[in-house]
């Protein structure tokens, strides 16, 4: 299971909405003072908010910090879609398109289309995947 901190920013008849905030692994890293990447991540200065709705039979709190968790076969589940889907979809198109057509510039639009449509399947996959249980967020605690 896979944990992260919450606060609670509405409660409604046993549906709470809760905001996490992204954490990147440079807060905690001994070397972040000389490294590229924070230096790059600061520059954006994006902090990334999520919300989620979370059902729970526990009365909340506005404003109370909470334990969420998230198990972690539907995490991997979901990276792989996200990465391995339109990787393979790369692959396998330009096989095929190199069979189909001679031309390199008909093959590259075949790839591109191929692989934006993937993305798109997976768009549409991934929402009908967050209507089940197993991939929704659960209140683990209050702290």
């Amino acid at each position: 299971m896979i944990t992260e901190s919450a606060v609670v920013i509405d409660y409604q008849a046993g549906v709470a909405t809760v905001k996490c905030q992204s954490q990147s692994a440079c807060g905690a890293c001994a070397v972040k003072s000389g490294c590229g990447t924070s230096a790059l991540s600061e520059l954006t200065g994006k902090v990334g908010e999520h919300i989620f709705t979370l059902e729970t039979i526990t009365p909340l709190k506005i404003g109370q910090t909470v334990e969420i968790g998230l198990a972690e076969k539907s995490l991997l589940f979901s990276a792989l879609l996200l990465y391995v889907a339109p990787l393979l979809t790369i692959l396998i198109t330009a096989f095929i398109g190199e069979h189909l057509f001679q031309h390199e510039l008909l093959q590259a639009i075949f790839i591109f289309f191929c692989t934006a449509l993937s993305f798109v399947i997976v768009r549409v996959y991934a929402k009908n995947m967050q209507k089940k249980s197993a991939f929704k967020p659960i209140l683990l605690r209050v702290l």
